[in-house]
């Protein structure tokens, strides 16, 4: 009788230890606590504000105007539904004429935990930085950039570092605290020198081990590394790229880079050598888009790219995570015009910035097919609007 006992105590023991380990592990599932459930999430864009006064001879004048942040909480099945908008405590700006004013990827960032939201203000050169909670935003304050015209932020870990691309461009670092400060880095900015005082430089990312920056230079067809050591940036490394105007980046789970050309509308890939000198693997051509700019990819290889001048997206197979990219459909959505996009981050729905209408989103499927789930609308969302994050 008492093996009986103990052996029923045994067994029970283990059914708890069962269920605290699945309790544990789909509350992990659910990430911030912000998250309204299981399958739920939040996406953000940014209003990039500026006023237009209209010229009696010319076009119209564009002055910064106050920058705020749209956001939409998301349900399980995708639908999208407006929380309201939140002043990031700056100012938009204007690089070029709708619908790409800040000609850029990454003016507006998640942290990887999902629990901070950054966005750059290029109006008054400065960075803002939110709280993410339940249903809204909470500003934590708007830091000064360390240059001028902010365009495109990235994050590893407790370290961001911003590109300036207006006058005299650089990278400049800071540490993100864990009540959302952003405290620069002694040492870390470095001036981003191009082929020619015009370079047009869209995007900075960093590698999957912090240990390189990227920025990509679509005037000159160049993109530069910078290594990094304890968040001070060394001297950077040229590349040429392998077609025109290589615009957004990302990098695939082994660590290659991806990036997206806007001369001729191909990804291609490279893997990042010691010296940080680029190694060329492939150049997947798209045969029927044109202006392809911004790149996301999702967790299961599949990638995509936003094409404002043949109004579609294209999707492209990353296999293995092996960088030999290669395109799935040149017109996987077709009939818009979407700029920033991004993936949530269970990786089943798209959602991509229409300037001027709102947020389009999709369900991917496993063999990287879009499906549309609708358009989504705001108040703010302008045709100098700019910036995508998904949860």
């Amino acid at each position: 009788m008492k093996k009986v006992i103990l052996s029923v105590i045994f067994t029970i023991a283990i059914l708890v230890g069962l269920v605290a380990a699945f309790s544990t592990a789909a509350s992990a599932d659910q990430g911030p606590d912000w998250l309204p459930g299981f399958g739920n999430g939040a996406v953000f864009t940014m209003t990039n504000a500026v006023t237009e006064t209209p010229e009696k001879v010319g076009p119209p004048v564009y002055t910064p105007a106050p920058n705020a942040v749209i956001m939409f909480s998301r349900d399980a099945n995708g639908m999208l539904t407006s929380e309201g908008s939140f002043a990031t405590g700056g100012d938009g700006g204007l690089r070029s004429g709708p619908p790409d004013p800040l000609v850029s990827q990454g003016s507006l960032v998640l942290t990887q935990d999902g629990k901070w939201l950054l966005a750059v203000n290029a109006g008054s050169n400065s960075i803002s930085v939110f709280q993410v909670e339940k249903n809204k935003l909470s500003l934590v304050g708007a830091t000064p950039s360390g240059g001028n015209f902010p365009v495109s932020i990235t994050i590893f870990g407790n370290e961001v570092f911003v590109l300036n691309a207006g006058t005299m461009s650089n990278i400049t670092g800071f540490t993100l605290s864990n009540t959302g400060t952003l405290t620069p880095i002694a040492g870390s900015t470095r001036l981003v020198i191009g082929a020619s005082v015009m370079s047009v430089f869209s995007q900075v990312g960093f590698d999957n081990t912090g240990k390189w920056l990227i920025v990509t230079d679509k005037s000159d067809s160049l993109i530069l590394a910078f290594p990094v050591s304890s968040g001070i940036p060394g001297a950077e490394v040229k590349s040429t790229s392998d077609g025109p105007a290589p615009f957004g980046l990302a990098f695939d789970g082994q660590d290659h880079l991806l990036v997206v050309q806007a001369g001729n509308s191909a990804v291609a890939s490279y893997s990042v050598m010691p010296s940080g000198m680029l190694s060329p693997i492939v150049e997947a051509f798209n045969p029927t888009s044109s202006t392809a700019c911004w790149i996301v990819k999702d967790q299961m290889g599949n990638v995509f790219t936003t094409n404002p001048g043949s109004m579609n997206i294209s999707s492209y197979e990353d296999l293995d995570n092996s960088g030999n990219v290669g395109w799935l459909n040149p017109s996987a959505a077709s009939g818009i015009t979407t700029i920033d996009e991004g993936i949530t981050n269970n990786s089943q729905y798209l959602y991509a910035l229409a300037p001027g209408v709102g947020i389009d989103g999709y369900k991917i499927s496993f063999d990287g097919s879009l499906k549309m789930v609708g358009t989504f609308t705001a108040t703010g969302i302008t045709a100098t609007s700019q910036g995508l994050a998904a949860w």
